[in-house]
């Protein structure tokens, strides 16, 4: 049987609809799609371009489904900070409770990752601060771990604890015992739009906007470590009280 040039051989398609973006893995399902569509005119029709195509239609289906889904949630994410205006509000709230609301949505994807959370607070952690941007700090901070520390699918525990810096700080230490990252990428870790995973539709933004909530919007600090094969751990270092905002108020 003569393919047509766009034909692509099964195992290099099924291999770029694994690693690709959406709209690499869009462009390889379209033109499989023709040439499919016109094997089968010429009434040439084999069973195994037929399992061939059903098996890439398959894989580009799941990986397109859950990059979108990705997607919707984040502009689900940016949609619920637009309408909210409390997000921008500084005002007083208790740390380990703010935390404790914010990890009941994270944890239901412990058991699927095969991961545990620790998480040691401090009691009355008293802030004037902005729970929201705090929210989406822890928020990163964990789907970034589910998300690159445990790439083997062993699982491991993430770490969180709370507590008193002096009479007018406090310390969100945020660790995990996952693979760790080798040294020029604990360098880059906070530039815009650097990731490892970007074969898995990651963008790069999360480590990148957790530094800029900590140290613009809530005042604070913030000092990386991490070893391969060890872990990673955040210590985050904020003031009680949040600088004020010409927009506060």
């Amino acid at each position: 049987m003569r393919r047509s040039a766009g034909w692509w051989p099964a195992s290099r398609t099924r291999s770029t609809v694994r690693s690709a973006p959406s709209l690499t893995v869009a462009s390889v399902l379209e033109q499989k799609c023709a040439d499919f569509a016109a094997e089968a005119a010429r009434g040439k029709l084999k069973r195994s371009s037929l399992s061939d195509f059903v098996e890439v239609v398959e894989s580009a289906s799941s990986l397109l489904v859950g990059n979108l889904k990705r997607a919707a949630d984040l502009v689900q994410s940016f949609k619920q900070v637009a309408v909210d205006r409390s997000y921008f509000e500084r005002r007083p709230f208790d740390l380990g409770e703010v935390t404790e609301q914010v990890l009941a949505n994270l944890r239901p994807a412990l058991p699927k990752n095969n991961l545990a959370l620790e998480v040691d607070f401090a009691p009355d952690l008293a802030m004037n601060s902005y729970p929201g941007p705090y929210g989406q700090v822890l928020t990163n901070l964990f789907v970034n771990s589910v998300a690159h520390a445990f790439p083997d699918g062993k699982g491991g525990t993430i770490t969180i604890r709370l507590r008193a810096a002096g009479t007018d700080r406090v310390e969100v230490l945020f660790g995990d015992d996952g693979c760790g990252m080798a040294s020029e990428v604990r360098r880059q870790a906070f530039d815009p739009f650097f990731t490892t995973r970007r074969d898995n539709g990651r963008i790069g933004l999360g480590l990148h906007i957790v530094h800029n909530i900590v140290t613009n919007r809530l005042g604070g600090e913030l000092q990386l470590d991490s070893t391969p094969g060890i872990g990673t751990h955040m210590r985050i270092t904020l003031p009680r009280v949040a600088p004020q905002r010409v927009t506060d108020g």
